[in-house]
């Protein structure tokens, strides 16, 4: 376990009425109280009012608040201080160099979080939901990932564990102990195997629903160049984003903001415009670029000139897209329509909203749309999974399939144990350190 002390600003940089800077380690105490002075007895667990001091100028220079924490009961399990400053960054930062001063040394990114792992405060599940509840870019992200913290997904693996671990200990002990009298019964075992197998495929469903939950729906902005999906980008957003011009062909390559439509983040993306013929190499890489997106997004938004009839790069797009989920969007409503309606729901099977970027019309019900078509398909889950449990609920699956195909007992507990030992790389028990280290380097300092 780690020995030396860290201190780190727990609040993020810039200005405000107050900020945080956090300590801990075995000298979180002795350190702290060098900087603060407290108008009373410390008491562990209670909220301080006091003075910050500067032992090198010998001068009070800030007054705030801090508490103690004791060994075990804090975040990290550790001895802990939490001071509370005013949200000068100038102030946190003179608190943070006198603590490295006075014997701290300033935390990496993600270890106040990383130490509560190790002193056995959280599993590695509820560690990742730390981040995750930080990150999330929506009301529903930080719901989910809240309830990752308090244990909802942690407590469905050690169950699963606990339930492989049973049937492992069962068929083991009548390996080796035959004399014992202990029957293994094949068809039972079986049927925990298979239970088993539901329960994880059940939980590796959850990926791209917590993701889209978590980090946003993806929507991309396909057209040809002055189909106006810049003007529908700026109008969605309320805001100037993207530049607009007469000209063809403004955006070269592709600008990113976020929508929140009932507590859920829809991340859209404004692309270049498909152009047939591409004038450059500058316009060949957008449309490059944007084809990648219309690969990795959740859904496309295809912008068609409503004022002029369909042409090569508008059936490029269709095709381009076919087998995504997508919105058809007719622009251009305040001029003569020209483009029929019929014939894009004939051609595509799916009715074309029409819209105006230039008077707003039709915007209302595209935001009504893209809740009934995603926010509707999306199932409501308190749990979810990312990139690294997903592999590891993956390498349990296999073995488990593996143990299900074989005859020889010594060969399915074999399996039965791989699959444990891939829970509990998910849960942390096992995961080697260089692997640890990846994943709490994404953290911020001071979580």
């Amino acid at each position: 376990m780690p020995e030396d002390t860290i201190v780190a600003p727990a609040t993020a940089q810039g200005r405000g009425a107050i900020s945080m800077v956090r300590l801990s380690g075995s000298e979180a105490f002795s350190i702290a109280k060098k900087i603060f002075r407290p108008a009373g007895k410390i008491l562990p667990r209670r909220v301080l009012y006091g003075k910050f001091y500067d032992f090198q100028e010998n001068t009070f220079f800030d007054d705030g608040m801090g508490i103690f924490y004791r060994s075990p009961r804090s975040y990290t399990g550790e001895d802990m201080v939490e001071l509370t400053p005013h949200g000068n960054p100038v102030i946190v930062w003179r608190i943070v160099e006198l603590a490295v001063e006075a014997g701290a040394r300033l935390a990496r990114p993600g270890e106040f979080t990383y130490r509560a792992f190790l002193n056995g405060k959280m599993d590695l599940v509820r560690a990742e939901a730390v981040e995750d509840l930080v990150e999330a870019q929506s009301l529903e992200g930080v719901k989910l990932s809240f309830s990752q913290l308090q244990g909802s997904l942690s407590q469905k693996i050690e169950g699963l564990r606990e339930s492989l671990l049973s049937a492992a200990v069962l068929l083991e002990t009548g390996i080796e102990f035959p004399d014992q009298g202990i029957e293994i019964e094949r068809p039972r075992l079986q049927e925990a195997i298979r239970e088993a197998l539901e329960r994880i495929e059940e939980l590796l469903s959850l990926f791209e629903t917590g993701k889209q939950l978590l980090e946003g729906i993806t929507l991309v902005l396909v057209g040809k160049p002055n189909a106006g999906k810049s003007s529908i980008f700026n109008a969605l957003l309320e805001e100037e984003r993207a530049i607009v011009t007469e000209v063809p062909g403004t955006t070269r390559d592709f600008l990113r903001e976020k929508l929140i439509i009932d507590g859920v983040a829809f991340i859209i993306i404004d692309t270049a415009g498909m152009n047939p013929v591409p004038k450059d190499e500058i316009e060949r890489e957008g449309m490059r670029r944007a084809e990648l997106l219309i690969q990795e997004s959740d859904g496309v938004l295809l912008v068609l000139d409503g004022s002029s009839p369909l042409e090569p790069a508008d059936r490029k797009l269709m095709k381009m897209t076919e087998g995504k989920k997508k919105v058809v969007l007719i622009n251009k409503a305040d001029l003569p329509l020209v483009l029929s309606p019929e014939e894009i729901k004939r051609l595509l099977g799916l009715p074309p909203l029409i819209v105006s970027a230039k008077t707003r019309e039709g915007l209302e019900k595209l935001r009504v749309f893209l809740k009934e078509n995603f926010l509707k398909a999306l199932p409501p889950q308190k749990l979810y999974i990312n990139s690294r449990q997903r592999i590891s609920l993956q390498k349990a699956a296999r073995h488990l399939k593996e143990a299900l195909a074989l005859q020889a007992e010594e060969l399915i507990a074999e399996q039965l144990r791989g699959a444990i030992g891939a829970l509990d790389e998910l849960l942390g028990k096992i995961t080697p350190g260089d692997i640890l280290n990846s994943i709490f380097s994404r953290f911020c300092i001071g979580k």
